[in-house]
């Protein structure tokens, strides 16, 4: 009977649209059976309206959740043929929730963006113990939404998704505990033979607790609008685990790569303008030179350090205004930064006191170290959500630093020097061939300006080319060190201050010859 209302339905409207139809038999998935427990497969759909007829569901099956995943291109399901509102829901990462009941489908294309879309076709089998995932909702379109929602800023990937219900509890009064996931593809991999392969690990409970990474708790009904730091053009895929006692269910899989993919080359490669090429490449060298002779060219590097601190303090402290453009707080960090190294250089020229230069040094290594420190490990633990705690724990580290650094002061600024310098070659280097290391910076940077980044997810990718720049990164760390210290044996710690030793009021002990002054040459003429 159903064939034929389905067949009836397709032949009524074949004039306008093309229709085709699916089978998908459920006599061999049961619920946690894992390897029978959703069905999958890909299907190239070039009409515009398509039915999915499920039979065969098994009496042991409490409800299935249907998924249909597709790739730039958003579709539509519905479980009426009307499609009206309520009982569709429009994506590329959607499905619905039946218990058995409902058994078609109609999926439509609404904007044909090409001959066929390649779709992945999922049914998740679950026994009626099983949470409901978004059994709860309240805001989305479908009574029951198993889906997540996506969407981003350049700085920020927001996921909503509803509250599961289970069988027995209003949802009001829900003890259902809910584990967040996600897995990141290869970085600047669009293409969608990773993409589809990457859902294919999130689909279900087992293998998202095996391929995913869990996401720290947060109390309150945040754990259902998480945030998470966006590492542009890396492809990232959220899911969701509800548990009730011994029974899991998993949400629908989302997809965001923190940029629009339909303009990848103005939106997720990055910046690819001539200037940025040129003041990367200058960051490159500077780098290097500074990481291997900066504490020889002791008033270069002072510039340097110092333009770099201006900078960042100046941009980091103007980034709260909104009012200012992205170019025109740019343009400000480089003059505050170019006037701020020259006013220590006049500094140093004046008073002649290494240990007061060198802390400009110390503080910019400390900086790093600390946005290391949360970038790895702390940021993503709750007690740092509140700001106080964040910033008290970020400047002890700051300090520490500090004051390891001038234990000995010689040996302090060539470590520190030696170690913001290098990342600068590493940073330099993400630019031309990949890499998420200047998140280290960026995501401090994020804390201070973006509204709401304290409840970010940082967690950030590491893979085959991040390794590789850490390794590049400790080797030149290592070497910078080992050369400089080479450099200054038998030499005085820090280099004099000539101008400042020429403007000491002279003292009875203070000799009419200094000892770096030669004796005159005289010649004789007969």
């Amino acid at each position: 009977m159903d064939k034929f209302i389905i067949l009836f339905f397709c032949a009524t409207i074949i004039s306008l649209v093309r229709c085709e139809t699916i089978p998908i038999n459920l006599a061999v998935y049961h619920p946690n059976t894992h390897r029978y427990d959703a069905f999958k497969e890909y299907y190239d759909l070039k009409g515009n309206l398509t039915v999915i007829n499920i039979s065969n569901i098994q009496s042991d099956v409490g409800f299935f959740i249907i998924q249909v995943h597709t790739y730039l291109e958003n579709v539509t399901l519905s479980d009426s043929p009307n499609f009206t509102h309520g009982s569709s829901v429009t994506g590329a990462n959607i499905g619905l929730v039946s218990n058995g009941s409902i058994d078609t489908f109609y999926l439509k294309r609404p904007h044909k963006l090409s001959p066929f879309v390649h779709v992945l076709i999922v049914v998740a089998v679950y026994d009626e113990q099983a949470p409901v995932p978004g059994g709860c909702n309240l805001s989305f379109d479908v009574e029951v939404a198993p889906y997540q929602i996506t969407s981003h800023t350049d700085e920020l990937i927001t996921v909503k998704s509803q509250p599961p219900s289970t069988k027995g509890q209003s949802c009001d009064n829900l003890t259902l505990q809910v584990d967040m996931y996600h897995f990141f593809m290869y970085e600047y991999d669009k293409s969608p033979e990773t993409y589809f392969k990457s859902i294919e690990k999130m689909l279900t409970v087992d293998n998202i607790e095996k391929y995913g990474r869990r996401v720290s708790g947060i109390p309150g009904r945040r754990k259902y609008m998480r945030l998470f730091s966006s590492y542009i053009g890396t492809g990232e895929v959220f899911a969701m685990v509800s548990t009730f006692k011994d029974h899991k269910s998993a949400y629908i899989p989302a997809v965001s790569y923190g940029c629009d993919v339909a303009r990848w080359e103005e939106d997720c490669v990055g910046p690819v303008a001539v200037h940025w090429k040129v003041l990367c490449a200058f960051q490159l060298i500077f780098g290097i030179f500074l990481c291997f002779f900066g504490h020889r060219f002791f008033r270069l590097t002072l510039y340097i350090v110092s333009f770099t601190f201006g900078l960042m303090a100046t941009y980091f402290v103007i980034s709260v205004e909104e009012y200012l453009s992205m170019t025109e707080k740019t343009i400000t960090a480089f003059s505050v930064g170019f006037i701020y190294g020259i006013i220590w250089l006049i500094i140093w020229r004046t008073c002649g006191m290494p240990f007061l230069i060198i802390n400009i040094a110390f503080i910019l290594s400390g900086f790093l170290a600390a946005s290391l420190l949360f970038y790895t490990v702390l940021a993503d633990i709750v007690i740092f959500i509140n700001g106080i705690n964040f910033w008290v724990v970020f400047l002890s580290i700051m300090v520490s630093c500090v004051i390891i650094s001038m234990a000995n002061a010689m040996y302090g600024h060539i470590a520190s020097i030696s170690f913001t310098s290098s990342y600068a070659c590493v940073m330099a280097l993400n630019y031309y061939v990949g890499g998420n290391l200047p998140y280290i910076l960026i995501n401090t940077y994020r804390r201070v300006a973006v509204k709401n980044f304290n409840y970010a997810v940082i967690s950030p990718p590491v893979q085959t080319t991040d390794i590789l720049h850490i390794l590049l990164w400790i080797i030149l760390l290592i070497f910078g060190v080992f050369i400089q210290v080479r450099q200054q044996r038998g030499k005085p710690p820090f280099p004099p201050n000539r101008p400042f030793r020429e403007t000491r009021n002279p003292t009875e002990t203070t000799p009419l010859i200094e000892e770096d002054v030669f004796a005159p040459s005289y010649t004789y003429t007969y």
